[in-house]
């Protein structure tokens, strides 16, 4: 097998480490491969990526937002024939825990070697970038709105504590309008809201606990503005199996198209763990963007049983059977 590893290895100590630590064992496993460790989060277009089967990217959620980005177009232009692998330096990765990717890594290089994958959704997110310009990204996990940067990822390792030292911070109240479909689904004060493609916020906690691959939607979860008691009921369901009663202080839906207006810098938007910009902002879902390997089975659609019944009783047509044939015989 053709692997193509792009290893962040320049720009990242820690994985560095991981991969002195493993380089052996990996290309051992997976002889037949060549090996780029990029100087820069922007690739050159130019690269060719038609000789390769599997393209291996090697570093932490971030990265791997960052290269798939990078990588998109040529995948589109090559018509989808590359499959990508991720590997993590490290056993936190919100996009391998999506992905139901072991930490263990001889049993990712198994999966890998025997080329076992199923297609991915992405977010396309079109938005203001830091600079004021009109920017877009491709979003593989989740995308935060409305929680301050400059505490995060910090604030995600622990979200109840989030809500204790931040209150204030956080409650600040803030417009926002929810269009779908020409329609406004919301507007008025939030919080902060999470748009979720995998089952784990990047660099935080899981998400209701379910697996959301390729469900044709994407999960949209709004905290309202609400008195700190009933915050930190809502922060509890949330992150448990808890169900999630209709109420006044929550919006959750599932979308595949979305357009979030809301003006000011606290309205920052954050995808895959990475600062992008902030609101207004465009959410559409590319279903099966991308083929990744993983241990997941794709989903089948089961038949229902009424049209299984209506096919059981229709009948055959005529002349198709050979005892119809040779009754027609007879009476000539």
């Amino acid at each position: 097998m053709n692997c193509l590893f792009i290893v962040n290895s320049i720009l990242s100590a820690k994985t560095a480490r991981f991969w002195k630590k493993n380089e052996d064992v990996i290309l051992s496993r997976l002889p037949d491969s060549e090996l780029f460790h990029p100087e820069s989060y922007v690739l050159s277009p130019t690269i060719d990526i038609k000789g390769f089967e599997v393209i291996v990217f090697v570093g932490n959620d971030g990265f791997f937002s960052r290269m798939v980005n990078n990588f998109y177009p040529l995948l589109t232009d090559n018509l989808g024939r590359n499959t990508l692998a991720f590997i993590s330096d490290s056993k936190s990765s919100a996009l391998s825990d999506g992905l139901g990717i072991s930490p263990n890594l001889e049993n990712l290089l198994y999966i890998i070697q025997k080329n076992q994958s199923i297609t991915m959704d992405l977010l396309r997110c079109h938005y203001i970038d830091i600079h004021g310009f009109p920017a877009s990204s491709l979003v593989l996990n989740d995308v935060l709105i409305g929680i301050p940067f400059i505490k995060y990822p910090v604030i995600l390792r622990n979200i109840m504590q989030m809500v204790k030292l931040f209150s204030p911070i956080l409650l600040k109240k803030k417009k926002i309008t929810l269009i779908n479909e020409r329609k406004v689904a919301y507007e008025g004060n939030y919080v902060f809201s999470l748009l979720l493609l995998g089952r784990k916020i990047t660099k935080g906690p899981r998400i209701r606990s379910q697996v959301r691959m390729n469900l044709n939607a994407f999960e949209y979860y709004q905290l309202n503005y609400q008195t700190f008691m009933d915050q930190n009921w809502f922060i509890s369901s949330l992150f448990s199996r808890k169900s999630l009663s209709r109420n006044k202080y929550l919006f959750h839906r599932k979308f595949s198209e979305l357009e979030i207006k809301g003006i000011g810098q606290d309205n920052r938007i954050v995808g895959d763990g990475l600062y992008l910009g902030r609101l207004p902002a465009t959410f559409t879902l590319l279903p099966k963007a991308i083929r990744v390997i993983s241990p997941l089975l794709p989903i089948k659609l089961k038949e229902p049983w009424k049209s299984r019944r209506v096919k059981l009783k229709m009948a055959k047509p005529v002349g198709n059977s050979r005892t119809t044939n040779r009754d027609h015989m007879e009476n000539l």
